[in-house]
């Protein structure tokens, strides 16, 4: 049986943090914050603190844009004021309007990284595949420390956490992954929601046996090397 363990969601989604820590064995959270430099979820600093109330990991994520990246680093860090036990995350991607490149990407985590002090995650799926070159040395020295959260949406119904993460598979160059999102908007294997939820929810599994596990890697390990990025990029590049 898949048994979700993180459920992410902005603010048109109802929820309840209380059924899904006791009820629903949802271990952490992960809320949108902003959309680049033109939008702020009106309810993510409230649900932060009542995912964390509920016992809840907590973690805040940026649905990418092509805005400035240096401005939406700033905007995103100061918006969400994280502590060292909130994750911070690059949701990665397609746009109708404003889609963030690959480069974007790559300096959005690095200056995430030099503003938080610690490894962010990235999040996506075909984005990844479109944007990222796995032969890149830049973004094989990324994927050694930035985690992975993949989402894939397979078909058939895998026996259980273990058999997903073997069917879903990585994405070169990452050689482990850190979450999969697996199912969304009704889409992927079942359960599409558990209690605490709404139906068809966004949830995800990941490769760890308890909650302790998952908390002692969910805010990502202190940046200890020097950024890899020396200027910004020109919006060209």
């Amino acid at each position: 049986m898949i048994v979700p363990r993180v459920h992410d969601l902005y603010h048109s989604n109802k929820v309840n943090f209380g059924s899904l820590a006791t009820d629903g064995g949802i271990w952490g959270v992960v809320h949108k914050a902003t959309q680049g430099l033109g939008f702020t979820d009106p309810l993510y600093k409230t649900r932060e603190a009542l995912a964390l109330r509920a016992g809840l990991l907590a973690g805040a994520y940026d649905f990418s844009t092509d805005d400035d990246v240096e401005a939406n680093v700033a905007r995103f860090v100061s918006i969400v004021e994280p502590s060292d036990n909130i994750a911070m995350v690059l949701d990665f991607e397609d746009s109708t309007h404003n889609a963030m490149s690959g480069a974007e990407a790559y300096e959005f985590l690095d200056r995430l990284a030099q503003a938080t002090g610690r490894a962010p995650i990235l999040y996506g799926g075909n984005r990844i595949v479109e944007q990222i070159d796995p032969q890149d040395p830049k973004w094989i020295d990324m994927a050694g420390w930035v985690r992975l959260w993949r989402a894939r949406y397979i078909r058939g119904q895998p026996a259980d956490n273990a058999a997903l993460l073997k069917a879903v598979g990585t994405i070169p160059p990452w050689t482990a992954l850190f979450m999969v999102q697996y199912a969304a908007d009704g889409d992927g294997p079942f359960p599409h929601q558990v209690p605490g939820s709404e139906p068809k929810a966004d949830l995800s599994v990941v490769p760890f046996d308890t909650k302790a596990e998952l908390a002692a890697n969910w805010a990502g390990a202190p940046v200890t090397k020097s950024p890899t990025m020396t200027a910004p990029l020109k919006k060209d590049e």
